[in-house]
């Protein structure tokens, strides 16, 4: 028996030894400043030359140099104990903070969440947002729009004042304005009279008693005259987050089923859909993950490649696509870091990451407990 015991003692060494030798070997661990809490959120600044940094439980939050390494500043602000995920306005002025939390999200209920909004040279923070389904910047970083209860609303960032708003029956989580400025998209709960009118439920009741319990629409508007325009074709699951890709060409819809409508039993799945923004028809693109939190997920600067969290069967994972056509092109899972050597101080990372896409599409940088993953990835052969 202890001579079983050892040879399966030599092949677990050797196989842990080539995969810290593997595609995975080319990264660099970084701290940043003198953070002892979790790092939770990224930011690559419209400039290129700084990522904001946010940390759960406390303070600080920093404006991190990632070419020389450095921080430039540190504030403080955003103290959620969960911490929160970080957003650029497109000139780079302001910084949206989003407060995280550990059950982030209820199937049965609409996601509340609260808002700081920072000047991102100075870290002051011009206002604060309580209990907000979701918010972005306008493409002339001019306002922040806000999505609460039915209303989306206009708030001047110099006047920090409430200056438009209109009304979307039912709206959910989901909030994104595109890239021109022309048009609003919404998520919200499925219309019944108008499903009823569509020919796959006339005659399917089960079918459209399970759409209208479990699944929701996104309807687009007019940004301007605040008109209906129309309602994307297609059923979507509870929907957490809508988003324009830079060029306005596509949207994406991160959405999670409802607990009694998963998939797979006992394992949230999360589900990245595109849609056509020119035509506004779903596309059969999409991408998966599962994360235990709500997963962040970015394009690289030339839009070429997708990155997405997900979590492997005991450790976080980061997979990198062609965004073209799908095909994962590389990934890099965390647990091999954990059999090498840490540094004093290395604090464990919890079941959450975020990362940036850095300038090239040669190198992403993630979070991993209180450091920084500096990781030049390569396609899979």
């Amino acid at each position: 028996m202890k001579k079983y015991s050892l040879v399966l003692i030599v092949i677990i060494s050797a196989w842990l030894n080539a995969l810290s030798q593997g595609a995975d070997s080319d990264f660099e661990r970084i701290k940043v400043g003198d953070a002892k809490q979790i790092l939770c959120g990224l930011a690559l600044s419209p400039d290129n030359k700084e990522i904001a940094v946010s940390s759960i439980q406390s303070f600080p939050f920093y404006l991190y140099n990632w070419k020389d390494q450095k921080v430039e500043s540190q504030f403080d602000v955003g103290n959620w104990y969960a911490g929160s995920s970080v957003r650029y306005s497109q000139d780079g002025k302001y910084i949206l903070l989003q407060q995280l939390y550990y059950i982030d999200w209820a199937p049965n209920k609409d996601r509340e969440v609260n808002y700081e909004l920072l000047d991102a040279k100075t870290g002051q923070r011009l206002k604060r947002f309580d209990e907000y389904h979701a918010m972005a910047f306008s493409p002339d970083s001019k306002y922040v729009l806000s999505l609460t209860a039915n209303e989306v609303a206009f708030w001047g960032i110099s006047s920090g004042k409430k200056e438009k708003s209109f009304i979307v029956p039912n709206a959910t989580n989901g909030l994104a304005i595109s890239p021109d400025g022309q048009f609003i998209a919404v998520a919200h709960k499925v219309n019944e009279a108008g499903l009823k009118k569509d020919p796959r439920f006339k005659k399917n009741k089960k079918g459209l008693k399970h759409a209208v319990k479990y699944k929701q629409q996104i309807s687009i508007y007019d940004a301007h005259t605040f008109d209906y325009k129309y309602t994307v074709n297609e059923l979507y699951d509870i929907v957490y987050k809508l988003e324009y890709t830079p060029d306005g060409k596509i949207m994406f819809c991160l959405q999670i089923p409802h607990m009694k409508a998963q998939a797979l039993e006992g394992k949230r799945q999360t589900y990245l859909t595109t849609i056509d923004a020119v035509k506004g028809e779903p596309m059969r693109r999409g991408f998966t993950s599962q994360a235990l939190y709500e997963p962040d997920f970015k394009l690289s600067e030339d839009g070429s490649l997708l990155g997405i969290v997900s979590q492997g069967s005991r450790f976080l994972e980061l997979h990198i696509y062609d965004f073209a056509t799908g095909k994962m092109i590389d990934r890099f899972e965390q647990s091999y870091r954990l059999f090498e050597k840490t540094d004093a101080g290395m604090t464990v990372a919890d079941s959450r990451m975020s990362f940036v896409f850095l300038p090239g599409n040669e190198t992403v940088v993630m979070t991993m407990g209180n450091h920084l993953i500096y990781w030049n990835f390569k396609p899979l052969n």
